[in-house]
């Protein structure tokens, strides 16, 4: 979740720190596009936003996929299987306005964060959410298809209500900082 007295107050590298991003999502994005440009150009999006959508898309499916290896793991209880159905239908939602295929995951990023999902999962899933909500975050201030900016937006706001239970699901209750202060890095395509 995003603290709105910290986000309002002026931070010297932001500026920096967001154009660099940019331009490497659209950069790093567009690159991995190929074929999903053609397709998403005829639904009515530039090559730029298809490219971010379609990291967007990746990152959801990793996201699933996460879960997933939670479950298979021995992670119990109800929670797991609906969060990893979330994540799955937000890739789907973003691909069907894309128009290009949400199938692909970003093995990037499932590599390095699996481990956590297999072993410390609360945690390591509070992390990731927060993570995802501040990379949906950058997103969507660069996206320019106006659909596609409402769905990002309301992935962002599931995405921090995900890391606010699963806070309280790690022992955090009583963090205020960690309920209700996300200060995660997003993550660009070349994380």
């Amino acid at each position: 979740m995003i603290d709105s007295a910290v986000a309002d107050q002026a931070d010297s590298d932001q500026p920096t720190r967001r154009a660099l991003f940019s331009a490497g999502v659209i950069g790093a994005a567009l690159a991995m596009a190929g074929s999903r440009s053609a397709s998403a150009a005829a639904n009515g999006l530039s090559e730029g936003d298809a490219a971010l959508v379609g990291f967007a898309i990746s990152l959801e499916l990793t996201a699933r996929d996460l879960y997933d290896a939670a479950i298979a793991a021995g992670a119990t209880g109800q929670v797991w299987s609906v969060l990893r159905e979330q994540h799955e239908s937000y890739a789907q939602r973003l691909a069907g306005i894309a128009g290009i295929p949400g199938d692909i995951r970003n093995d990037e990023i499932f590599d390095a964060l699996v481990s956590g999902f297999k072993g410390a999962t609360r945690s390591a899933a509070f992390e990731f959410e927060n993570v995802a909500a501040a990379t949906h975050t950058e997103l969507l201030g660069v996206v320019t298809d106006g659909a596609a900016a409402k769905s990002i937006a309301s992935i962002i706001a599931i995405e921090s209500r995900h890391a606010t239970l699963l806070a309280e699901l790690a022992g955090m209750a009583d963090n205020y900082d960690a309920l209700f202060h996300n200060t995660a890095t997003a993550l660009s395509p070349e994380a």
